[in-house]
């Protein structure tokens, strides 16, 4: 039993590393935009120490020890700072990569952590104070996003560091003592607060994961939604509605820049035949090939539509009526040639083609369509398979 308890902590253990690692990207850049923060606060107040301790005046030798040895500190940590300004400045220009983002973000950690031992080590020349390390406890486990054991890591670094260190001034045992407990103490303090806040940026992070992931598939149902409104399910070209709006816009253009558009009504000979034969399926089988044939030979401005059962229509922007005329030869050939292999059934198919131009006049869509579909009508009864544009029609 109890081998089993620890297999089952070791796999806890191990997805907990793997969940954790999911967050370290975010975590730094969290970690990064705080320390350019910190990095600008901390300046004007390490120039303010500076100036205070130099006014000054140290009446022993060793208050002057002390006062030299603290402004010494702060004179140093205004450039340190300065430069650590500049660094993450540029990385967040760079996007933070992450190796270099790691880099100041421990570098910056061990700076903090240098200057307030240094402090806590310099005020033992005068008193047994140890609030900068307190302050330096309390400002990582806060300022600073880290994952558990890299958290473990730096406190027994900074503890070790503290420990050698405040030995070097401070030679009063019971002082010493005193100190190195409560410097203990503190860092415990602050690994408890890290963690504690690690573990809630975590779970707040996991939530932003989540909403931000949520946000996508919702933007992608959406835009699929939207595009299952104005397509044809069966064939992927525009439905009747959608190619309407297109052509009205069109017709817009039309009217107030003077160009030129035209409109091709084709329609399959004998499709009927097809369906009785090979049954509906086939059938559909051979539209969605046909409306593959339309997008592929059509340009992308070019609007294709299935206009009802075997019947489409296209929208031509900035096409006279002899180019339309030459586009719907062209497909009309094409079809004629091709032959459509659908699983063991061979098919050809035929279509009959009414050309029409698209003019600025009232009710500009049904005038057209209304001389395409006569010129289709008239190519169905001169024999199919052919092309009949609006110029062929006889005036009644």
């Amino acid at each position: 039993m109890f081998k089993n308890l620890g297999v089952d902590f070791r796999e806890l253990l191990k997805r907990s590393y793997l969940t954790d690692n999911t967050v370290l990207d975010r975590a730094l850049e969290i970690n990064v935009r705080r320390m350019h923060y910190i990095a600008l606060i901390s300046i004007p107040l390490h120039l303010l120490f500076f100036l205070f301790f130099l006014t000054m005046t140290p009446d022993t030798e060793i208050e002057l020890r002390w006062r030299s040895g603290i402004m010494t500190v702060h004179l140093i940590y205004i450039f340190v700072q300065l430069g650590f300004a500049i660094v993450v400045s540029i990385l967040k220009r760079k996007m933070i990569p992450r190796k270099e983002a790691a880099l100041a973000q421990y570098a910056m950690i061990a700076s903090l952590a240098a200057m307030s031992i240094l402090l806590v080590t310099i005020d033992q020349y005068v008193t047994t104070n140890i609030t900068p390390f307190m302050v330096l406890c309390i400002g990582i486990s806060i300022f600073f996003v880290l994952r558990p054991r890299v958290t473990f890591g730096v406190f027994v670094a900074i503890i070790a560091a503290y420990y050698l260190s405040i030995g070097i001034v401070q030679k009063e045992p019971n002082i010493l003592l005193s100190n190195r407990v409560n410097g203990i103490t503190f860092a415990a303090f602050g690994v408890c607060l890290s963690l504690i806040l690690w573990n809630s940026n975590r779970k707040n992070l996991f939530q932003e994961r989540e909403i931000e992931r949520q946000r996508r598939e919702l933007e992608e149902k959406n835009s699929e939604l939207e595009r299952l409104a104005y397509l044809d399910t069966l064939t992927g070209l525009y439905n009747r509605r959608k190619w309407l709006d297109m052509v009205d816009e069109e017709v817009e253009l039309i009217c107030r820049y003077n160009t030129k558009a035209s409109i091709i009504l084709m329609d399959l000979d004998n499709f009927k035949d097809v369906n009785d034969e090979y049954g509906h399926p086939t059938g559909d089988r051979l539209l969605e090939r046909i409306a593959d044939i339309l997008k592929e030979n059509l340009r992308v401005v070019d609007k294709s539509c299935r206009w009802g059962g075997e019947e489409f229509i296209i929208l031509l922007p900035q096409i006279p009526l002899d180019k339309a005329i030459a586009v719907a030869e062209k497909l009309r050939v094409l079809l004629e040639e091709t032959e459509f292999s659908l699983d063991d059934i061979h098919l050809k198919i035929k279509a009959s083609f009414g050309v029409a131009s698209l003019k600025c006049e009232d009710e500009a869509f049904d005038m057209a369509y209304g001389r395409a579909d006569r010129a289709l009508y008239k190519a169905k009864d001169d024999g199919r398979n052919l092309v009949v544009d609006e110029t062929a029609l006889t005036e009644k």
